[in-house]
């Protein structure tokens, strides 16, 4: 039966409460009638269970579920390796937990399996239901694709790399918080995504009048402090030709700027530093911190030079962290794009028939900007990223889970130190307290170290098996030594049931040594003088290309070349090639000379070409003429007379 309802409330007291009743019953001397009524249990049940406990019996207290697959600890340990995949951003589907569950029965050999398992190679979904419902910490949820880079990037070493950089230029320059500051661009299109509406319930498909079909995009620039205050933004059209009539209903002290995409370049983002300086007034006692991602409008030598020139510290964030370490992506632009959505769509209720263009966005903007761009929102993303308090152990491990896929050593270091370091760091953490072995008697038994070994995280530990010399060296005198079973029992298939054995998880392969050298960002103070200096030398080598490819360009076809064996043997099948179709030429003129000086009859009539003014035909198959009037049968393919008699 699927769906059972109890109809009696039998059993449902807990084995906590026949704990209590029974102990009233041994240690006080109360009489079982009096007991149960004093805890409201059936007397007949507290006796067996009293009968129980003094034979030293088995207890057990409720209905038995005769027919489960997996008990307890094992359904626990395939609900923790399903919530490890989900933490690590490889999340398994129904169906193939489904078909987990049944190499899982296959491997601890249970006895309850289902025909139909065997039949499908996979659990049933009446099964999966229930095993969903027994555990509530599970659900089907609709996951958020999330870029690999994303995922790679996040971890612990860029992380820890930002936080000691951001350490160091806070102590050197003492910042406070209203000088500590972050720029980011956001995107806005001219068609909204509809929010929720009511509507009538059951009716399949429901819509909402958009713009159009695919919206333009303008970019916007926003800059906001760790006091919670910020800068009047920036917008940047698709358009070659700006004038100021764009921004009119735009927020106070905004600017705006043109280009062809509508995307933020080197050229529109000084324009924006020089708004910036111009609101934020740096100075070389009072300079700014400006935080900001590794965009290249932002790191090129031009926006590096103005910034050092006007006290500004530039400090880019590590590439592709921005959705948790700035500020901006944090805690302004989420609900920036939830109010932006519903004043779009108030502005199609009160334009019917209307479309939205790119010069309605500044007004838009103008009204759903500040309800985001707030004191709290600011500030509460600022501390949510840990830059200001300062936290640098502001992210867990669970924050770090997506990156153990592609977490992996570089091919310089060694793996097998890393892997025995991991190994003993695991093994230091999960065994009990132990100050020494010399001098202490050793009271924990290997059953224990094993067990407490597959307790472990996967997703932090690699020790899969335990040697035998790691314990007898440990061991006092007197004390066995550990001596492994030949082979294993049921007992212990179940105690090392583990689903990471049938399924393990991803692991990306090591990384591949490559010649090319490639030029990668990285967390770093952009107006240091190393930085400075390895931009400027990008720089000349980008200049030093361009030159040269121009210089190509124009000298193509000028000067002499090497020539080589192949290129003179081409060359010369070339020349010989030109001569014969010289050759060629010569023979058709000399035989068009010929037939100009010869006389040509007409085969029927017999009269010249010269004397006469009409059409003439030629025969397909002697070639001889004659006028078209005289020609008999096909005008097309004309075969004369002549040649006609001769195939008879």
């Amino acid at each position: 039966m699927r769906n059972y309802k109890r109809k009696t409330e039998r059993a449902s007291q807990s084995q906590d409460v026949y704990e209590l009743a029974s102990a009233e019953v041994l240690e006080n001397k109360t009489s079982v009638r009096k007991a149960a009524q004093h805890f409201n249990l059936c007397h007949v049940s507290l006796y067996r269970y009293v009968k129980k406990k003094k034979s030293d019996k088995s207890l057990s207290v409720g209905y038995v579920k005769p027919r489960l697959v997996f008990k307890e600890e094992e359904e626990a340990k395939i609900c923790e390796y399903l919530l490890t995949c989900s933490n690590i951003y490889f999340g398994l589907l129904p169906l193939e937990v489904r078909k987990l569950a049944y190499q899982c029965a296959v491997m601890i050999e249970a006895k309850n399996v289902p025909p139909s398992w065997s039949e499908n190679e996979s659990a049933g979904p009446d099964w999966f239901k229930n095993f969903m419902a027994r555990n509530p910490r599970l659900s089907l949820r609709t996951p958020e694709a999330t870029s690999l880079s994303r995922a790679t990037s996040f971890n612990k070493t860029n992380v820890q790399d930002f936080f000691r950089k951001l350490t160091e230029v806070m102590d050197r320059y003492k910042f406070t918080p209203s000088r500590i500051y972050n720029i980011d661009e956001t995107g806005v299109t001219t068609v909204q995504k509809p929010k929720k509406i009511v509507a009538p319930k059951g009716q399949k498909q429901v819509g909402a009048i958009t713009s159009a079909e695919r919206g333009t995009l303008v970019t916007l620039v926003c800059a906001i402090n760790a006091s919670g205050n910020s800068v009047p933004p920036m917008f940047v059209f698709p358009r070659l030709r700006y004038t100021d009539i764009f921004v009119r209903c735009g927020p106070p002290d905004c600017i705006g700027a043109g280009n062809s995409s509508g995307w933020m370049t080197e050229k529109e983002f000084i324009l924006f530093l020089d708004h910036f300086i111009k609101f934020v007034k740096p100075s070389e006692n009072e300079p700014v911190l400006l935080l900001l991602d590794n965009h290249h409008s932002h790191v090129n030598i031009s926006v590096v030079k103005k910034a050092k020139e006007n006290h500004i510290i530039m400090l880019s964030f590590p590439p592709h962290c921005s959705h948790n370490l700035q500020p901006l992506d944090v805690g302004v632009y989420g609900p920036f794009k939830n109010y932006l959505s519903r004043t779009q769509t108030a502005w199609m209720h009160n334009n019917p028939g209307k479309t939205m263009t790119i010069y309605d966005i500044p007004g838009i903007v103008k009204d759903s900007l500040p309800l985001a761009m707030n004191p709290s929102n600011i500030m509460s993303g600022f501390k949510a990223t840990g830059i200001w308090p300062l936290n640098a152990d502001i992210f867990k491990d669970s924050d770090f889970a997506p990156s153990y896929v592609t977490d992996r050593p570089n091919p310089a270091s060694n793996e097998s130190e890393t892997d025995m370091n991991i190994t003993v760091s695991s093994l230091t953490t999960n065994l009990p307290n132990i100050d020494s072995f010399d001098n202490c008697s050793l009271d924990i038994s290997v059953s224990e170290i094993i067990s407490s070994m597959e307790n472990c995280d996967p997703v932090t530990s690699n020790l899969t098996r335990i040697d035998n010399t790691l314990f007898t060296t440990a061991l006092p005198e007197g004390q066995p030594e550990f001596e492994p079973t030949p082979g294993p029992s049921g007992l212990q298939k179940q105690n090392d049931f583990s689903p990471s054995k049938i399924r393990p998880y991803p692991k990306a392969p090591p990384r591949k040594l490559t010649n090319r050298p490639q030029r990668k960002r990285k967390c770093c103070v952009l107006t240091d003088t190393p930085e400075k200096d390895e931009l400027e030398k990008e720089h000349e080598e980008k200049l030093n290309k361009t030159k040269k490819s121009e210089e190509t360009k124009k000298g193509k076809g000028k000067g002499k070349r090497t020539m080589t064996k192949d290129r003179r043997e081409k060359d010369k099948i070339k020349i010989v090639k030109r001569q014969e179709i010289e050759k060629v030429k010569k023979k058709v003129l000399n035989s068009d000379s010929e037939s100009e000086t010869e006389e040509w009859f007409c085969l029927a009539c017999g009269e010249t070409y010269e004397n006469s003014n009409e059409e003439w035909i030629q025969c397909i198959m002697c070639k001889m003429w004659a006028h078209v009037k005289c020609a008999t049968g096909n005008k097309i393919s004309f075969v004369c007379l002549n040649c006609d008699s001769d195939e008879d």
